[in-house]
């Protein structure tokens, strides 16, 4: 075979062709049967990984670190985190109970339900878990509203809720300033009554008001899942997912409590990235595909042989997707873009064999002839660009990265079934189509551009010099981008929640997790690593168990003394109790206006109070229409009573505090800091937003300086990015020597080799300034363009320079042949093939799409143009030599 190449000598022997076309009809029936085979077996078989971590091998240290991590501690492994957010903290506790509960009852789906802060334990000792000042805050804030509810506890109702009011607005010596809370109580009586009179659901928000500003005062509450995940379908979260959404609705729980629940977590980015993918590599493809043939129609003028051409190609997709089934086993998010790279780059064989057809035609050879001698013809110059494809492909192989090394697996083969697919399948079907009669050739695309390119090679070359030159300048500033979630589809809601978690320091999504084999070590860890600068807290099991006990039960001891009985709420109200509201409002309504004659108050008490004088005022007007004096009054009760009820109930519960030690703390909490085996976990919280490259180094180093064997998500992230970066480094560089030894193999001189990889070496240069100045990072998707682009670019040198070589002695300029314009349309099919990825949902699958449109762009400029420009420069530089 190298012998063949380096003399040029036909790589497809004569004996293969006459097969070939002997035995046409045959071969196609053989072929389409097993095609339909392999298509049987990979609808059968076929599925995709979405799980981004698994694409890097498990053999690295860092990797083993993690997998111990997750046999300590699996409940933490692929947790669903359902987020609960509303403006009412009580609403938000209730509507997460409720939520829980349910899903806890579905142990088919989950294997493990845990709601932080749930449970009779923190019922009763939430307060122990305060400071001592914030505890002697929420006795101050009871003591403040003591009156208020000692009244209130005497006639819980609504009428009684009003009479209470109206002694407070009426009192002579209030002061709204001096008093906060009344004056936030009115505040919100506001907000609450205009909304019902709006006919609105709503609530008050009394806890915020009770409990003032406090840790237990939470707008948002989480549920932590841990799915059955049901790696027989093809999208194993699918059911966790659709049955929370499920239960979402039908307890109505933005209807009920007015809250926005959201689900995030590693499982559920995978299910919204695999819908996204399949939806969109399906669209991508259909896409491509159509975009395909109607370049090669524009290429070609004949519908016959694209006819030929695309179904030649779809042949040998099949066959590369059942290879990959079948040797892989999986697609993953990086792979199951070959099929698009498929299209783009296989169809370049067909293009050149059916363009060489045209041109034997035109030259007045038989129809027949025409067809084995294209094939013959182009034989050697596509075997060269199958095997340095497919060596571009295959140096992602041996690479820790997992994802591309699939890739490229796949794709390297894929190349070699599209050449076999070439000079079997494609020649036939050409062969018993019909041939075109009244033939006119179509093989000039640059006659203008060609005599720019004799006029002025000089200046070309010199300005792609110079634009190299600014290009290697700029790579210094080339960067990665590590975080997995700019990956996924930025709109997605999974991502969203993710994305609001982070600007939350107390509630990031990432934190590092620290095993030690002794209780004392953890602690004495801890309290090291609480000293960095990069770390907000560290936890412990120990931090569970609240310090200063005895002072803080004395506290509560003294708070239960300043708190009423629990009021119990009557299930409704009759009539004689709505003209008691009607008479009680009244009596408010009057007080509130006789307050605001009151010259103490400043700007804003009297924008409020005054707000307030005018909702009562309306609101007792719409109680004398007709319905509505049944009607609003019930409303208002939901809205005002209930909620307080049970903050009454709440609070009660709280002042039966006891002593906390480790054996009284729910296991469900215990099981996450302590292992089955006895191995203690540490939790370290990062001080800053991780979402920030350097902020996530800076406290990814700060930890594993002082814990070596540091883990979970934020140094996965970081160790990925720097073991990805590596790996494709040696990619790049592996698949450049490879290419050139081979090449060298089959050439004559090294001169001729550099006239092959010089384009390919400049618009690799080229494309990396591009995404500096694009502000375009590279991330675990698109980085694979370098080596791809080794592989992809070196087969349009290789047409040229070829073929420029069969034109010594030949007045024809290489921009005026078939094989110029066989690059072209090759690399516009292969830039329509990419584009389409650009418009992916899917982020690092849509970044690969413009970077490797952007790429082989540059790349016809560097082929086309730039290439040409230099070997006229030559040929000049020669010719005045010898003058």
């Amino acid at each position: 075979m190298f012998n063949c190449l380096k003399n040029n000598t036909p790589c497809v022997p004569q004996w293969w062709i006459r097969i070939v076309l002997n035995n046409a009809r045959t071969l196609l029936v053989l072929s389409l049967i097993i095609t339909g085979v392999l298509l049987f077996f990979t609808v059968k078989n076929f599925s995709i990984n979405t799980d981004l971590t698994q694409m890097i091998s498990n053999d690295l240290p860092f990797r083993r670190v993690v997998q111990r991590y997750h046999a300590q501690f699996p409940n933490l492994v692929g947790s669903i985190a359902v987020v609960i957010e509303g403006d009412n903290p009580a609403n938000v506790r209730e509507a997460r109970n409720l939520l829980a509960d349910r899903l806890q009852r579905e142990n088919t789906l989950f294997s493990s339900v845990y709601a932080p802060g749930k449970g009779t334990f923190w019922d009763k000792n939430g307060l122990l878990y305060l400071s001592e000042k914030e505890l002697e805050q929420q006795g101050d804030t009871l003591s403040e509203m003591q009156p208020f509810l000692a009244l209130l506890s005497q006639d819980f109702s609504l009428s009684g809720l009003f009479s209470v009011l109206a002694k407070i607005a009426d009192s002579p010596d209030i002061n709204l300033t001096d008093n906060p809370r009344i004056f936030r109580l009115f505040k919100e009586l506001n907000r609450v009554i205009t909304k019902v009179e709006q006919g609105k659901t709503t609530t008050m928000s009394w806890q915020e008001l009770m409990l003032g500003d406090a840790k237990l005062s939470r707008h948002r509450q989480f549920i932590l899942l841990q799915p059955l995940l049901d790696y027989r379908a093809i999208n194993p979260a699918k059911k966790a997912v659709i049955f929370i959404r499920q239960m979402e609705k039908k307890l109505h729980l933005d209807k009920k409590y007015g809250v926005h629940v959201s689900i995030t977590g590693k499982p559920v980015i995978n299910y919204e990235d695999l819908r996204s993918v399949r939806r969109d590599i399906t669209t991508a493809s259909i896409v491509s595909f159509i975009l395909v043939g109607i370049i090669l129609y524009l290429g070609l003028g004949s519908a016959r042989l694209v006819f030929a051409g695309l179904t030649t190609l779809l042949a040998g997709l099949a066959w590369t997707i059942a290879f990959a089934i079948l040797v892989v086993g999986r697609l993953n998010m990086i792979s199951v873009t070959f099929v698009v790279l498929f299209i783009g780059l296989g169809i370049d064989y067909g293009i050149q064999i059916c363009l060489r057809y045209e041109e034997l035609l035109a030259r007045g050879c038989p129809h027949r002839d025409a067809v084995g001698r294209a094939v013959q013809n182009t034989g050697n110059t596509l075997l060269l660009c199958a095997i340095s494809t497919a060596i571009g492909f295959y140096a992602f192989v041996p690479t820790a990265y997992v994802g591309a090394s699939e890739l490229g697996l796949i794709s390297g083969t894929g190349m070699l079934f599209i050449l076999l697919a070439s000079i079997t399948v494609l020649p036939a079907i050409m062969l018993l189509l019909p041939e075109k009669k009244n033939f006119r050739l179509r093989l000039s695309f640059g006659a203008a551009i060609s005599q720019l390119l004799v006029r002025y090679p000089r200046p070309i070359v010199a300005f792609a010099a110079i634009a190299a030159l600014c290009s290697l300048a700029l790579l210094p500033k080339v960067r990665f981008d590590a975080n997995p979630f700019h990956m996924s589809d930025q709109r997605s809601e999974p991502i969203q929640t993710a994305m609001h978690l982070f600007e939350d320091t107390h509630t990031p999504p990432w934190t590092i997790s620290i095993l030690t084999d002794t209780r004392s070590e953890a602690d004495r860890l801890a309290r090291r690593l609480k000293q960095l600068p990069e770390v907000r807290t560290a936890l412990t099991i120990d931090d569970f168990v609240p310090r200063h006990q005895d002072d803080k039960l004395a506290q509560i001891e003294d708070m239960a003394l300043m708190l009423p009985p629990a009021p119990k709420l009557k299930k409704s109200m009759d009539t004689k109790e709505r003209r008691q509201v009607e008479k009680t409002l009244a009596d408010f309504s009057h007080a509130v206006e006789k307050l605001q004659q009151n010259s103490a108050m400043n700007k804003d008490e009297a924008a409020t109070i005054s707000q307030l004088s005018a909702t009562l005022k309306n609101f007792r007007k719409l109680l004398a229409e007709p319905g509505k004096d049944t009607l609003l009054p019930n409303q208002l009760r939901r809205a005002l009573l209930p909620g307080l009820a049970r903050l009454f109930s709440r609070m009660q519960t709280l002042m039966e505090a006891e002593p906390v030690d480790l054996d009284t703390l729910p296991g469900d909490l215990v099981s996450r800091y302590i292992s089955a085996d006895g191995k203690y976990r540490i939790q370290v919280f990062p001080k800053k937003d991780l979402r920030d490259i350097t902020n996530l180094e800076r406290f990814v180093v700060a930890v594993t300086t002082i814990a070596p064997n540091a883990t979970d998500q934020p140094v996965t992230v970081l160790m990925a990015g720097k073991i990805i970066v590596s790996a494709f480094r040696t990619a790049s560089l592996l698949a450049f020597i490879i290419i050139a030894l081979f090449l060298r193999l089959v050439m004559h001189t090294w001169k001729e080799v550099m006239l092959v990889l010089a384009p390919l070496l400049l618009a690799i240069c080229y494309t990396m300034a591009l995404a500096v100045l694009l502000k375009i990072p590279f991330n675990f998707a698109n980085i694979i363009i370098v080596p791809l682009l080794l592989g992809i670019g070196v087969d349009s040198g290789i047409h040229v320079v070829q073929r420029v070589k069969e034109l010594s002695g030949i007045n024809t300029h290489i921009l005026e042949t078939s094989t110029a314009r066989a690059v072209l349309f090759s690399s516009l099919t292969t830039i329509m093939s990419f584009g389409t990825l650009s418009f992916m949902h899917h982020a690092g699958t849509a970044g690969m799409g413009k970077l490797l449109t952007l790429s082989v762009a540059l790349m016809i400029v560097c082929t086309l143009i730039v290439l040409p420009a230099y070997l006229e420069l030559r040929i000049t530089g020669k010719g005045r030599h010898q003058g």
